[in-house]
């Protein structure tokens, strides 16, 4: 069975689903793709644009640097990482180097990885 964390970002403004709602799409995303749930974390009323300001995010992200107690980060909607394409790209680009993965019920991990390689093209062709 593949182990899983949560991760759930409400915010500020009320643009994002409320905690509840995250944490039920999270468990039955999990419930459905066969994972264990062995972790969580979560950021309540943070911004949504930079990663590392959410403190959260940060320890999940240094989980998968030092720990790696899971392989796949589940979160509700992509707009609960971050606001900004790039921070989230940056992330999916970080959890591609460590053999993590980020996925949604909105997302898969395909659809993740293939939007960070395109933004990162486009990037360098400018």
């Amino acid at each position: 069975m593949t182990r899983a964390a949560a991760y759930i970002r409400t915010d500020p403004d009320g643009d994002l689903p409320a905690h509840d709602e995250q944490r039920d799409s999270i468990g039955n995303y999990a419930t459905a793709n066969g994972y264990t749930l062995v972790a969580a974390y979560a950021d309540s009323h943070a911004p949504g644009k930079l990663l590392y300001h959410k403190p959260g995010l940060k320890e999940a992200i240094d989980n998968i640097k030092e720990q790696e107690d899971w392989e796949v980060l589940i979160v509700a909607d992509p707009r609960c990482v971050s606001d900004d394409d790039s921070a989230l790209h940056e992330l999916v680009h970080k959890f591609s180097l460590y053999n993590n993965r980020l996925e949604s019920p909105a997302r898969s991990w395909d659809e993740f990885l293939s939007a960070m390689k395109s933004y990162r093209r486009a990037l360098s062709r400018r």
